[in-house]
């Protein structure tokens, strides 16, 4: 039942039942409570919800009260052309969406941010009375299979699994059986339970309580990927689509989610290379190769190399954090060494892209969570030594299957890698997480593995310590490319608060935004909600 026929819930009733921290009485009483949402009506009859950024995390704006939506928007300064409606829905399916998506909610007027372990409790999560009077708490984890998923969003979700736990009591949860649920209709399910075997259930064999739920988790949610697709930018302007694929180590089957991706940060991020521009600033920095018997670990004259971007003078991509060394500097480089602006390199924004596309591929696996990122992500980029290669390795700008994706197994833990390109010796790595590696576990024929030992253990840092391999220590297992993501929509939007925020970057608060229950308080200023208002609305 959709609560709109209801008395308007106050946000004091919000703050107090979750404040007693009964997340079931939070399911019962608001999961049904129908939430008044800005929408904005975009090209083709486009109808999606307005996002407004609250601590790096894109929100939708909404409230149960309809007349406090109404007055807020009465005092907008709204372009003349912006078509602004508010449309009402179930928080349960906003909740869903946000979560999908990785988004939160802003409830207006009340100071209230729901974060994501909040759109997780509404979204996917439900209470469900069965026959005899039981109820029971359903919790919903959805997978898409790339099979069919080649139209974005907009296809259904092929499994999903489920968390069934029996409530005693009212309010006592007892966690009952974990099991797979996959639509029978469909030639293709797809599910990665980590490992673990599930026992599984057929979309034809559940109740029609059950089956409701699983119909509701699995509808599409809010196509903000088709903006790209001709979208306004601007007043007279359209994103052009200028993405071509390139080949890839890769089989293309595996490749429909990762090219999504790519074409969008092609499109938005990096257009061509005739709106970016390649700084070059004069700074000290280590060199890359020392002299011979020089052990001292001084700083020399160097060089260093940012993108900027001609539409977002705002946004800042440096090319790995200390720069490369006069000294370092040869015919192989291809990378100016004169200070100043230089026109950006079709080949080199070409290995930007790809280098985006598949460090937010892997860093977006986890639906709903935040994809942060850290200076000098992209350090792979420039000329670089590996740490047991005793010469530069010089990234092929005309080898378009680099970077790409894989896994270095390091004994019983796989190691998600960029593999940056391909010399005699091996392959040329980047670990993209942190991770302790044993000597006994490191790859067998590693070059000069003594070199990058610290007490007999490799420690690899999060784009950091790049290394050579045997081409046969690195795989490619097809599951690591058809999961389940982060929405292209937020890894874009992540990417792009990571862009602005390069410059003049900020420690983090000292605070859990993502902790179960968090409820953040707010004031957001008139006029900046104004300019940023109009500015999301173009």
């Amino acid at each position: 039942m959709i609560k709109e026929d209801l008395a308007v819930p106050t946000a004091a009733q919000f703050l107090e039942t979750l404040n007693s921290g009964d997340h079931l009485k939070l399911i019962r009483e608001w999961r049904d409570v129908v939430f008044h949402t800005v929408f904005v009506k975009k090209h083709s009859g486009l109808e999606l919800p307005m996002l407004y950024p609250v601590d790096e995390h894109q929100s939708f704006l909404a409230s149960p009260d309809a007349n406090e939506v109404q007055e807020a928007l009465e005092g907008f300064a709204l372009p003349d052309d912006a078509d602004v409606f508010v449309k009402a829905e179930p928080l349960r399916e906003l909740a869903r969406n946000a979560h999908m998506l990785g988004a939160w909610l802003n409830w207006l007027g009340a100071e209230i941010i729901m974060n994501s372990s909040l759109m997780e409790l509404f979204g996917m999560k439900a209470l469900v009375t069965v026959e005899g009077g039981q109820e029971k708490l359903y919790q919903a984890k959805v997978y898409a299979s790339p099979a069919l998923n080649k139209k974005g969003p907009s296809a259904n979700a092929s499994a999903q699994i489920w968390n069934i736990s029996q409530v005693v009591g009212g309010s006592d949860i007892q966690r009952s059986q974990e099991v797979m649920i996959y639509d029978d209709s469909k030639s293709i399910a797809f599910a990665e339970n980590g490992g673990s075997i599930l026992s599984s259930r057929k979309l034809s064999q559940l109740t029609a309580d059950e089956a409701a739920l699983f119909d509701k988790w699995a509808a599409p949610v809010y196509d903000f990927e088709a903006l790209t697709q001709g979208e306004e930018k601007g007043s007279d302007s359209l994103i052009q689509d200028t993405y071509v694929p390139h080949p890839s180590l890769l089989d293309d089957a595996l490749l429909n989610s990762f090219c999504e991706l790519e074409r969008a940060i092609n499109n938005e991020i990096m257009p061509d290379a005739s709106r970016l521009y390649l700084e070059v600033s004069k700074d000290q920095v280590f060199a890359e190769m020392e002299e011979s018997g020089d052990d001292s670990l001084d700083r020399v004259e160097g060089r260093k190399f940012c993108i900027l971007f001609e539409d977002h003078p705002e946004w800042c991509l440096l090319l790995g954090g200390d720069g490369l060394a006069l000294t370092d500097f040869s015919d192989d480089v291809w990378l100016p060494s004169s200070t100043g602006r230089h026109e950006m390199p079709e080949p080199l924004r070409l290995k930007v892209v790809r280098a985006i596309a598949w460090t937010l591929f892997w860093k977006g696996r986890e639906p709903g969570t935040r994809v942060s990122l850290i200076p000098g992500q992209f350090a792979g980029l420039k000329p670089f030594r590996p740490d047991n290669l005793n010469r530069i390795f010089h990234p092929p700008l005309d080898d378009t299957r680099f970077p790409v994706l894989a896994s270095m197994p390091c004994g019983a833990q796989p190691m998600p890698v960029l593999v940056h390109g391909e010399i005699p010796e091996g392959y040329v790595v980047e670990a993209l997480e942190d991770l302790k590696v044993q000597a006994s576990d490191l790859p067998r024929g590693t070059p000069r593995r003594d070199s990058i030992l610290v007490n007999d253990a490799v420690h690899f840092g999060s784009m950091c310590g790049p290394i050579v391999v045997p081409q046969t220590a690195i795989e490619f297992p097809d599951e690591w490319y058809t999961n389940a993501r982060t929405s292209n929509t937020q890894l874009i939007s992540d990417f792009k608060f990571f862009l602005q925020s390069q410059p003049r970057r900020k420690s983090a608060p000292g605070k859990d935004l993502d902790s179960p229950g968090v409820v953040i308080g707010i004031c957001v200023g008139f006029m900046a909600f104004l300019l940023l208002l109009v500015v999301m609305l173009g």
